[in-house]
């Protein structure tokens, strides 16, 4: 994938996460967000996926939400399988080969589902951090290296203290100024939070493979406009 691809994919959802109800939580929208660009008909967002403190952030739709509890109960289906492997997982619900009995069996009689895949999203080198899943009411194929590529924008977004160089709470002053500039930039452009505004400088940064402050910089100088990234994806 290429850095205009790329581009194109993270203004496509800051666009969306700034056109979404902002009274929603920022893991509701980044998972709206991802369902809207990627398609099917439900999504869910749940991180820690094989471990104790598992936790379900969001559901788009009842079949959404059955499908992860249903994962939880049995403990197996794509879902843990991708947290595991760390690779994308499908399910074809309407094949007669069945990976994992329990989920399959169950999952069939869900109406309206007819795959599921499971997504990884490992934004660094130091495993998974949890799992989006999509579920669609017809086969289609998903484009998998966008999947994985906007999974993995979404985990650094989520996650609070990146392991970069210009983490808010370490580094020079002038710095953490930059950001806390660049951020306010961000909201004034897109009409978000300030969270949500320093989420989308954390999943470029990732998506990137460069630093908060080298983000910021090119912010602040205004080589980097969000606005004009969104508009010239749609033109």
């Amino acid at each position: 994938m290429g850095e205009l691809d790329r581009t194109t994919l993270l203004a496509r959802l800051a666009r969306l996460i700034a056109e979404d109800d902002p009274g929603l939580p920022l893991e509701t929208r980044l998972c709206r967000a991802y369902l809207a660009i990627m398609g099917g008909r439900g999504a869910a967002l749940t991180v820690a996926y094989t471990r104790p403190e598992r936790v379900t952030l969001c559901t788009t739709d009842d079949i959404a939400a059955r499908l992860e509890d249903l994962q939880d109960v049995v403990g197996e289906g794509p879902g843990p399988t991708a947290s595991v492997s760390e690779e994308i997982v499908a399910v074809d619900l309407c094949a007669e080969t069945v990976r994992w009995p329990l989920f399959t069996e169950a999952a069939r009689k869900i109406p309206g589902t007819a795959a599921l895949y499971a997504v990884p999203m490992r934004p660094w080198n130091d495993g998974v951090i949890g799992v989006l899943t999509i579920h669609q009411d017809s086969i289609e194929q998903l484009d998998r290296e966008q999947a994985q590529f906007l999974a993995n924008a979404i985990g650094a977004a989520l996650v609070k203290d990146p392991p970069v160089e210009s983490d808010l709470r370490s580094g020079p002053w002038s710095t953490r100024s930059q950001v806390h500039q660049a951020t306010g930039m961000v909201v004034a452009q897109l009409r978000i939070g300030p969270e949500d505004a320093l989420a989308l400088l954390r999943a470029h940064a990732f998506s990137h493979d460069t630093t908060l402050a080298a983000v910021a910089e090119e912010i602040t100088s205004r080589r980097l406009n969000f606005t004009d990234d969104a508009e010239s994806e749609t033109s």
